[in-house]
């Protein structure tokens, strides 16, 4: 059998590590045209500081002298630039890009290098070499309060506690694209084929559901109330409640981008089920899940305490001919605060 192209690419991506799928990245390929890189010069007139990712609009002028406004898409947040030192003000002036062009607009880019006016320069994507500046802009980490980590590292009980971004492991199958393939049913193959990435992720209208939420590289808390764990993310500022001691009735529990999910002590370590999920994705490019999905999350706490290990297995009959398993640790993050999310998907919606 031979795998349809978008199958491919959809499981190439998702499967290896949804975090990565963001739209704001420039190297997702189903968004962005990214076998040719280009670079302006011009004036940066705008910014737009809000999540999902910042953006900008830059002026250029050509050779003949007209003018066209460009809209460049930066991968980080505004917190992320923000944790850099930066502020909307510092990108606006003169300055010098590179990127690739995005499917969904002809006159926006997917910002891969971008060089300030002070001359330093921002690289996307992490490893690569800076173009044109020997003064690379590097992430820091803004420290947090030491009297609110103290507070918080004596109020940690086990996974009840503030947890970082982490990182991916464990990929659902060690088995290559076109396998992968054939373990979706011929259901899943037909929604993965009317997929469009242009218009369906839903994280372009400032949506997520589970199980993407999990694996967002934002601070998550875990919150221990007794009958209920409730589970609060940075990204969309999502919640998601844990019904212990045997909660509701499933069969009565409304649907939500999140589930219903019921909880239990396996000794240390929370284990949840969760179904009655109505977000029509597994990750958010594309590879779908059905309302039929059921997923049981594994939490547990490392022995010295600094580090939560997850894993989520998800079992979807109507998408998937087997279940799987991803997993990922967090690192404990005492001190550190959930902010608002401010997600505004377009520019109109910004008041000036």
């Amino acid at each position: 059998m031979k795998t349809p192209p978008i199958i491919q690419m959809l499981l190439a991506v998702s499967f290896s590590a949804p975090v990565l799928a963001h739209h704001g990245s420039h190297t997702n390929q189903l968004l962005y045209f990214a076998d040719e890189l280009v670079e302006f010069e011009g004036e940066l007139i705008e910014m737009f500081w809000h999540n999902p990712h910042t953006r900008a609009r830059l002026r250029v002028v050509d050779d003949d002298g007209d003018a066209a406004i460009w809209e460049l898409e930066l991968a980080p947040g505004p917190r992320q630039f923000e944790a850099m030192g930066l502020v909307s003000e510092t990108f606006l002036g003169n300055v010098r890009v590179a990127g690739y062009v995005s499917r969904r607009d002809p006159n926006a880019l997917g910002v891969q290098n971008f060089l300030f006016l002070d001359g330093r320069e921002y690289v996307q994507v992490r490893g690569e070499e800076p173009r044109w500046s020997n003064e690379r802009l590097e992430g820091r980490l803004a420290g947090a309060d030491p009297t609110k980590i103290q507070d918080a590292e004596a109020a940690a009980d086990g996974i009840f506690r503030m947890w970082g971004g982490g990182r991916i492991g464990g990929r659902p199958a060690s088995i290559e694209p076109d396998l992968l393939a054939q373990t979706l049913t011929e259901r899943g193959r037909e929604l993965v084929g009317i997929y469009d990435p242009l218009a369906d992720n839903g994280q372009l209208d400032c949506r997520q559901g589970m199980p993407d939420t999990m694996f967002a590289p934002w601070p998550m808390e875990i919150i221990d109330e007794g009958d209920q764990i409730r589970i609060e993310a940075t990204q969309y500022n999502l919640r998601r409640i844990v019904h212990m001691n045997g909660g509701s009735s499933e069969g009565g529990a409304e649907t939500s981008s999140v589930g219903y999910s019921v909880g239990r002590l396996e000794g240390d370590t929370l284990v949840v089920t969760t179904i009655h999920v109505d977000w029509p994705y597994y990750s958010n490019i594309g590879m779908p899940q059905s309302d039929r999905v059921r997923y049981v999350e594994r939490f547990s706490v490392s022995n010295d305490g600094r580090m939560l290990n997850y894993s989520i297995t998800v079992d979807d009959p109507v998408i998937f001919t087997q279940p799987f398993t991803m997993d990922r640790t967090r690192q404990a993050a005492p001190g550190v605060e959930i902010v608002p999310f401010n997600c505004i998907s377009e520019w109109q919606n910004v008041a000036h």
